[in-house]
């Protein structure tokens, strides 16, 4: 099968390549196989991208997108509500029905703002039916994922007290928990020729042993897993050092992705240096429920650089060329602040557009293990590519020496006309191919609506008064 997109600008994310104003990109067998203008060939599938600018397939490295529908019901939320909204009063409510619903069309919603490759972050795994049907949903959906399985055993050890057992073994058990995960492992990630990819979300070191999290690091790596999770995301009195703990475990290796890391001691930020740990920012959320600022900075001193992630699709939108833009504005102010204290006005530009289009792709490719795939328009890696139009009211006169600055500066998830994965259209025109979009959404509205019910039965979001978390009163 060969395809050949045809006059497009592409900012291509290639230090050799840069970025080219006309070219065209001959995929073969779902491989970019040519990036030069005039090519000839005969191909199954012509694109014409005049009027487009082409960018690797963006990757977003934190989403918790079994949350899909609870689509902004977090909007005005912080940290205590997502703890006695989210997980203590929705989560357990959840059925499997509800976790594929969220997986596949959240996925559908990732692609259809043109992020090819997803870090699921899918800390809700009440049953074994919710973690088959959330792998499900990530594989209907067509879209390229690592899987983050996770370890917290929802119904007796999450941010509140114990709320009861599950059937099926003891769900605080380890062996019970283990024994999913390779289940789940050998039933969907045999072959690494496969969009899927497999990985492990450990419990969180605020509410479980050192020790427990540390045998959960040994399953992931038996199980050939890579490992995400969150780490000192919350501002304490006494801080929890999650990566110092990490450091003392001897746990910290490049199969390792931390998320948010806004309250990083120096010292933390050091023991990362050498260790190939990547991180993953996510302004939205961490700059709304008070957990910090987007450490872009320290990441990129300290680590392989940052990628990005849009975390909580309770409260945020999935549009990743907006959260590019709100992070690298957010990380040009904090650059400049020190200077407006001593009243000087800044010289140089801090971060570049350049930098933003990193973090959405190529960085993220690396932090989800897959740099050698994807997150470049690089010959030879596999044809995630998307195009997003500039031909509308909203973009119309957009720099053509610039196609990276023009999509960060100028463009949104609305802009994305083309997508590919692995080859695969799998939206075209601004339309998602091959799904029944109707279908889907109706599916998500079921979900949505029993989930609704089920809350206003049982005293609404956050029931009153509101329940006790101790863990974060007592450290706040």
């Amino acid at each position: 099968m060969k395809t050949l997109i045809r006059g497009v600008a592409a900012a291509t994310v290639d230090d050799e390549l840069g970025d080219l104003p006309d070219t065209d990109i001959l995929i073969e067998d779902g491989v970019i196989s040519v990036i030069r203008p005039g090519i000839a060939a005969d191909a199954d599938l012509v694109i014409e991208g005049a009027g487009m600018i082409a960018i690797p397939g963006m990757v977003d490295t934190h989403r918790h997108t079994w949350q899909t529908a609870l689509r902004g019901i977090l909007a005005d939320g912080n940290i205590p509500d997502y703890l006695r909204g989210i997980r203590l009063q929705m989560a357990p409510r959840y059925r499997a029905d509800d976790m594929y619903a969220g997986n596949y069309v959240g996925a559908l919603d990732a692609l259809n703002s043109g992020v090819t490759t997803l870090v699921d972050y899918c800390h809700n795994i009440l049953d074994p039916e919710c973690a088959h049907a959330a792998v499900g949903g990530l594989r209907d959906a067509g879209i390229r994922a690592l899987y983050a399985h996770g370890l917290t055993p929802i119904l007796t050890n999450t941010w509140g007290e114990s709320r009861g057992g599950s059937t099926g073994g003891d769900p605080s058990d380890l062996e019970t928990r283990a024994r999913l995960a390779g289940e789940i492992r050998s039933g969907y990630f045999s072959s690494d020729d496969q969009l899927l990819r497999f990985g492990i979300a450990p419990q969180e070191l605020a509410i479980a042993p050192v020790d427990d999290v540390a045998r959960e690091f040994q399953l992931a790596r038996e199980l050939g897993a890579r490992i995400t999770l969150h780490a000192n995301q919350v501002m304490v009195r006494r801080l929890f050092k999650d990566v110092e703990v990490l450091h003392r475990g001897g746990l910290l290796a490049d199969d390792l992705l931390l998320v948010h890391c806004t309250f990083n001691t120096p010292e933390e930020w050091a023991m990362l240096e050498g260790t190939g740990v990547t991180v993953s920012v996510c302004a939205e959320t961490e700059m709304q429920m008070g957990m910090g600022y987007p450490a872009i900075g320290e990441t990129t001193r300290h680590t392989p650089g940052p990628s990005l992630g849009i975390d909580c699709v309770s409260g945020n939108s999935g549009d990743m060329i907006s959260h590019s833009r709100l992070v690298l504005q957010a990380s040009r102010y904090r650059a400049d602040e020190p200077g407006y204290r001593e009243w000087t006005a800044p010289q140089v530009m801090s971060w570049t557009t350049r930098d933003a289009l990193r973090w959405a792709t190529l960085n993220g490719a690396r932090a989800a293990g897959m740099d050698h795939l994807v997150g470049s328009l690089t010959p030879g890696k596999r044809a995630d590519i998307v195009l997003i139009d500039m031909r509308g009211v909203s973009q119309a006169g957009w720099n053509r020496a610039d196609p990276t600055g023009a999509v960060i500066s100028q463009a949104n998830a609305g802009c994305v006309d083309t997508v590919l994965v692995d080859g695969q259209v799998v939206k075209r025109h601004g339309l998602l191919t091959n799904v029944d979009a109707v279908a889907a959404v109706g599916l998500l509205e079921r979900s949505h609506e029993r989930l609704y019910d089920e809350m206003r039965r049982h005293g609404g979001f956050i029931p009153q008064p509101p329940v006790d978390i101790p863990l974060y009163r007592e450290r706040a």
